[in-house]
């Protein structure tokens, strides 16, 4: 599959800001399973200074400052991309270890820092009460575990209402948990913290999801906007990526921009603005599939 991807972000402001610094994570990077033929950016006004850099976690992405009187900062970011299926939509769950065997050897010298950072908790990823119990439901003893990770999802999928405008990134774990409604980046929390919570590593993702389904097919919820799923690490297959708001082991409608602990890590755009009043964020995004 080929994608070409459009992510608009305009911040309006109530009154003119003198200055603002950013940093925007939006552009997609080569992977096993996703090559990017071509990416750009462009912004106005016109940044007083932009350098291009990568993180901890080895994403690509821009800082940029503006040292002009602005009412409206415009950041349009646009990528081409191709896409093969991943290696592990083959995989046999059954056939992968049982989920306890994971649990020990991350926990044990011979797994590497880089995978033990995601069995932490994160900030947004706290253990709330009851989210270990919700996790074990699934994480029977001696599941496989990957099985067990594709019922959790299942089950997610099945008990919380994607409701969009419920929740802000500012919202609480327990408040999505004890609710069962939020979007995107609330499942991928929540998945992440049953996971984290009986010891396994999981890491956020984000991107982006096909917007244009196939002619018969049903829409899949979180097109036209950012996406967030989440990878549950298995030793021998690597990073094994799962999205929840679907109920989807990820494939190649995915296109993955950047990993992290979670979403704070990743921001698409963030920054500090100089100014006084309000301002109103306002994202478009469109993900075009392309034939040759």
């Amino acid at each position: 599959m080929k994608y070409h991807i459009t992510h608009i972000t305009d911040y309006v402001y109530a009154s003119p800001a003198s200055m603002c610094h950013n940093i925007m994570v939006q552009f997609p990077k080569d992977h096993s399973f996703q090559k990017v033929e071509e990416s750009s950016y462009s912004i106005e006004p016109n940044p007083s200074y932009a350098t291009e850099h990568e993180d901890f976690f080895e994403n690509k992405y821009l800082y940029f400052s503006v040292d002009k009187r602005h009412t409206k900062l415009s950041v349009v970011a646009e990528s081409t991309v191709i896409l093969d299926t991943p290696e592990w939509v083959a995989l046999n769950p059954a056939t992968t270890p049982p989920w306890e065997e994971v649990r020990d050897w991350l926990h044990s010298t011979e797994a590497l820092n880089d995978i033990r950072q995601y069995y932490l908790e994160s900030d947004h990823v706290p253990f709330e009460e009851g989210i270990k119990e919700y996790a074990l439901v699934s994480f029977t003893p001696k599941r496989p575990i990957m099985e067990a990770m594709m019922d959790l999802n299942n089950r997610i999928f099945e008990d919380f209402d994607f409701t969009s405008g419920f929740t802000d990134i500012s919202t609480p774990l327990s408040v999505v948990f004890e609710s069962r409604k939020g979007v995107c980046q609330d499942f991928a929390h929540f998945s992440l913290a049953c996971l984290r919570s009986i010891g396994l590593s999981a890491r956020y993702v984000s991107g982006y999801i096909e917007t244009l389904p196939p002619p018969g097919k049903p829409r899949l919820v979180g097109a036209d906007a950012s996406h967030a799923w989440i990878a549950l690490f298995i030793p021998g297959h690597d990073w094994v990526e799962f999205d929840a708001t679907n109920n989807l082991l990820v494939d190649d409608k995915h296109v993955r921009v950047a990993v992290g602990r979670d979403f704070a890590d990743i921001t698409p755009l963030k920054g500090i603005v100089y100014g006084v009043g309000n301002q109103k964020m306002i994202v478009s995004v469109d993900v075009e599939p392309l034939t040759d």
